[in-house]
C-alpha cells in the first residue's frame, strides 16, 4: 500500500508536524483517498447496489428519466400558461389572482397555486363583502391537459367546473 517513492515515511512524524511539504501532502491525500475508496466499495457491496448495467438496463433507466423530465417540463409550461400575464390584486399584503365567470369575484392567493396538483385539494378562496374579505374553502385541482382550474364548491357532492384567471387589462 505504500506508494511513496523514497520508501516508508514515519507516520508518527506526520501527526506532530503543523506544516507539510508538497510530497508529504500528496502522500497523505493518496492514503486518505485510498481509505475512502475501500470504505465506499464495502458500503456499495453491503447495500447490494449494482455497479455495472447492461445496455438494455441503461436504455430503460434513461427512458424513465426522460419521461419524468418531459412530464415535469410539460407541467411547468402549463403552470406558466395558467398564470402568465394575469392581473394581480393586493389585499392587506396578500397577492391574489381573480377568477373569471364565477357567480361572484373570487380571489386565490398566489402562494396557494403551488399547492395544486391533479389530486383534489382544499383551497381557501377570498371574496369581497361590503368592507372586508371573507373566506370560502373549496375543492380544487388541475389537470395536465388543461390550462384551467377545476373547482368544486361542494366538497361532499363533488362536481368540477372549469375556471380561468383574469387576464391583465391592456390600455
Amino acid at each position: 500500500m505504500d506508494k511513496h517513492p523514497t520508501g516508508t515515511l514515519e507516520l508518527e512524524r506526520f501527526s506532530k508536524k503543523e506544516t507539510y511539504t508538497a510530497e508529504e501532502k500528496k502522500f497523505i491525500m493518496d492514503r486518505l483517498n485510498e481509505q475512502r475508496l475501500i470504505h465506499q466499495r464495502a458500503e456499495e457491496e453491503a447495500s447490494g447496489k449494482k455497479r455495472f448495467y447492461t445496455e438494455e438496463e441503461k436504455k430503460k433507466i434513461l427512458q424513465k428519466l426522460n419521461e419524468r423530465r418531459l412530464t415535469a417540463q410539460k407541467r411547468e409550461e402549463i403552470q406558466k400558461r395558467r398564470t402568465h400575464k394575469k392581473e394581480i390584486y393586493t389585499f392587506g399584503g396578500k397577492k391574489c389572482y381573480k377568477f373569471t365567470n364565477m357567480e361572484r369575484d373570487y380571489f386565490i392567493e398566489i402562494s396557494d397555486l403551488k399547492k395544486l396538483s391533479s389530486r383534489p385539494t382544499m383551497i381557501t378562496l377570498y371574496y369581497r363583502a361590503i368592507d372586508e374579505l371573507k373566506k370560502k374553502d373549496i375543492l380544487m385541482k388541475t389537470e395536465i391537459y388543461s390550462d384551467k382550474f377545476f373547482i368544486s364548491h361542494n366538497p361532499i357532492r363533488v362536481y368540477y367546473k372549469q375556471y380561468a384567471l383574469e387576464d391583465e387589462k391592456i390600455f
